[in-house]
């Protein structure tokens, strides 16, 4: 069995498949969503998901930090006025509220919302009395006994213990913690210095008891991480022991994302293969614990529901991470917010404020962008998560699913998937494209192959392994 460490041997294995691939959380990418959408195009579909009953995610988008994170690629507002949560509450989500009550009452039905995630920016920036106010507005679409889980995204700064456990008093079961790196130098350099023991002191007893779910939100590839830091960092958490743990890499994209520059004020980034040291490091610590590896860098500990899940074959990845699969339907409200309706539907709202109010004052959905998928994308869609989830992909099962014939189909896709073969990354069995232990590190390259919308090599072609 090949191991995560081998592929550290290999710097021409490395250099060959170090091609950009896209993280898959949609397909398509959003940077191909258009506004070719129709008002119509959206609301027929909330209607359907309404009448059908779709077990439903509701996300709710607080776009609001009092400190920026200079590694950060959210949609977020900078601000110190407390003022500001209320005012974008009561004119502008309060209308979005209202819009989706109009749209379901055209049904004489509720929506079947099992799921309700808080994120942003950060929650914790709305007082005690505003989250109150928000969750009551909530009841006029939301049937709050009827969750199985209710979410908040926690920045330990701007929190004590008592606001976790009040948030327990209002029917929250999970928390999750945005906690980077461990690292007093690694902090500095990101701008967010919440020392280790800062998150130890929150999590007491008490809390623990309270809450049936915690999540790590961790990242690789951040100026100043080393092997011995992140080894520091992952025994921190493996300590604390959360029940899911996110591992993902930095998205570094200055371009868009300018502030993420001042990381590299007084050091440098890692480079590709630095990155790639860190992410085995840290995969090989989670997985020799109790940690199950539920996806491309998420992990779980085997009594929470995603191992469960993931066991049962039905867990799924999207924006909220490796998630159980019940709610694949998404309703995002918020500014710039994005929903996934249905089997066939993605769109956007608005990232100005003007226009995401201006919208919502002529009972209109804040269309920035989206995208209608056609039967193929929605084939893709799931091979390349199979990918990314499972690491492999049951050919017999697309065939039976949808009718087709997978090696006829995906003749040229196949082809393309030659180097891969020839260097071990994966290989087939019983019907199966099985991703080897190091193929593991390229499953959403492999899964690219099967993207329809971009094009090019997926391998440095002039490399030889």
């Amino acid at each position: 069995m090949i191991t995560n460490k081998n592929i550290l041997n290999d710097a021409n294995l490395l250099k060959k498949y170090d091609v950009y691939a896209f993280d898959y959380i949609e397909y398509p990418h959003k940077s191909f969503w258009n506004k070719n959408l129709s008002q119509d195009d959206i609301k027929s579909r909330l209607r359907k998901l309404i009448n059908d009953q779709v077990s439903t995610m509701l996300y709710v988008h607080i776009p609001f930090c009092e400190q920026l994170c200079t590694f950060c690629i959210c949609h977020r507002q900078i601000t110190s006025d407390k003022s500001i949560a209320l005012k974008y509450m009561k004119e502008s989500l309060f209308l979005e509220i209202d819009l989706m009550k109009s749209i379901a009452k055209e049904t004489g039905k509720s929506f079947n919302f099992k799921e309700v995630y808080f994120g942003g920016g950060s929650p914790t920036f709305l007082n005690e009395e505003e989250f109150k106010l928000l969750k009551e507005k909530l009841n006029e679409i939301v049937d709050f006994k009827n969750l199985n889980q209710f979410s908040v995204e926690i920045d330990p700064r701007r929190v004590k213990f008592d606001r976790l456990l009040f948030y327990h008093t209002q029917g929250v079961d999970k928390l999750s913690f945005g906690v980077q790196d461990f690292n007093p130098k690694v902090q500095e350099y990101i701008n967010r210095i919440q020392p280790s023991k800062l998150i130890d002191d929150l999590l007491t007893k008490e809390v623990r008891s309270k809450f049936k779910s915690i999540n790590f939100d961790l990242l690789v590839g951040l100026p100043g991480q080393t092997v011995e830091t992140i080894s520091s960092t992952i025994n921190e958490v493996i300590r604390l022991r959360p029940d899911r743990v996110a591992l993902a890499y930095l998205a570094y994209n200055p371009d868009y994302h300018p502030h993420q520059r001042h990381m590299m004020t007084k050091t440098l980034l890692p480079d590709f293969y630095e990155r790639k040291e860190l992410f085995v490091t840290a995969i090989d610590k989670l997985s020799s614990s109790d940690y199950v590896r539920t996806g491309f860098e998420h992990f779980a500990l085997p009594h929470d529901d995603v191992s469960k899940s993931l066991s049962k074959g039905k867990a799924y990845y999207n924006s909220f991470g490796a998630t159980t699969g019940e709610c694949n339907s998404v309703l995002a409200i918020g500014r710039s917010s994005y929903s996934t309706i249905g089997e066939d539907l993605y769109y956007q709202n608005f990232y100005k404020q003007n226009e995401y109010q201006s919208y919502l004052e002529n009972g209109q959905i804040p269309l920035e962008r989206g995208w209608i998928l056609d039967k193929d994308s929605i084939i893709r869609r799931e091979i390349i998560k199979n990918f990314r989830t499972y690491f492999e992909l049951d050919k017999t099962s697309i065939n039976e699913k949808y009718n087709i014939s997978f090696d006829d189909y995906f003749k040229k896709e196949l082809n393309s998937l030659y180097e891969f073969y020839k260097d071990g990354l994966i290989y087939d069995e019983k019907n199966k494209i099985i991703t080897s232990e190091t193929g593991k590190h390229f499953a959403s390259l492999i899964g690219s192959n099967f993207d329809s919308f971009i094009s090019g090599e997926r391998i440095n072609s002039r490399i030889e392994v």
